[in-house]
């Protein structure tokens, strides 16, 4: 199959029929158009559904992800086919970078919070790191969802749900002085997009030396409530992991940050 309107038209009906979360359809709708474009459906095996992963330049993670979205789509076509029988062996992830308790004191001294940016950054950082919600999480977060007198927020997570993350007297006070300099015009908590805030905290740690991303504050999140005696299921459930054994590796096996050579900060 390679006509992509034919393609596109296959999947909107694909994806009717299937309660996935936003999130979900638009990373398996990635996928699913670059494969449907380069492999027959109705005649591939699994040989060739595994071929086209191997080459496709993906990491393990995404031909993880891909192969399950495959036979998500193949099971809807066709109920049983050959093709299903694919696997792909998902390989233990690489220690994922965390910050020390002196870089995210540098980290939040390096914000002018004079100006409505460092303002708003300052309270972004301080509101990732105690609530440990995702970058897609904090985003679409609306000022409706803020309860600053029980210091609260109602967030809709991985998987479509809604549920509560808590967060410091500290935050809450990061979060009022943002309120009151904020566009009220704009109904988003942070006014700012998933991709832009990613790009945001990357240029917060190009300022400090550092590769940074949302998720590394999700980690620290973890590994700094472990580091400070709380159970790990406790840990779990604070930062709406599905599964314990994810919580039990952040505080295990992340690495804490290393500042890059020639940085004025070390």
């Amino acid at each position: 199959m390679s006509d992509l309107n034919t393609i596109t038209t296959l999947l909107d009906v694909f994806f009717a029929e299937r309660a996935f979360s936003p999130r979900t359809e638009e990373q398996y709708r990635s996928i699913l158009m670059v494969f449907l474009s380069k492999v027959n459906v109705d005649t591939c095996t699994p040989t060739d559904v595994q071929k086209f992963l191997r080459t496709s330049g993906w990491g393990n993670s995404r031909q993880y992800v891909a192969s399950v979205a495959i036979r998500h789509f193949i099971r809807w076509k066709f109920r049983e086919h050959p093709a299903l029988r694919v696997r792909i062996k998902r390989e233990k992830p690489h220690p994922g970078r965390t910050l020390t308790e002196t870089q995210i004191i540098r980290l939040l001294d390096s914000f002018d919070r004079t100006t409505m940016k460092g303002c708003r950054d300052y309270a972004i950082a301080c509101f990732a790191l105690d609530t440990g919600l995702r970058v897609n999480e904090i985003a679409s977060i609306q000022i409706s969802d803020l309860d600053l007198t029980n210091r609260m927020v109602l967030a809709r997570v991985k998987g479509g749900r809604w549920e509560k993350a808590f967060f410091s007297r500290y935050t809450a006070s990061a979060l009022e002085e943002w309120l009151n300099m904020r566009d009220p015009k704009d109904s988003r908590l942070f006014q700012v997009t998933r991709d832009g805030l990613r790009v945001i905290v990357r240029k917060w740690g190009e300022k400090m030396g550092l590769k940074l991303s949302p998720h590394d504050f999700r980690r620290t999140f973890a590994v700094m409530a472990i580091k400070a005696g709380a159970p790990t299921r406790l840990v779990q459930v604070a930062g709406r992991w599905s599964d314990i054994r994810m919580v039990e590796y952040c505080g295990i096996f992340s690495r804490p940050q290393q500042w890059v050579r020639g940085s004025s900060h070390r």
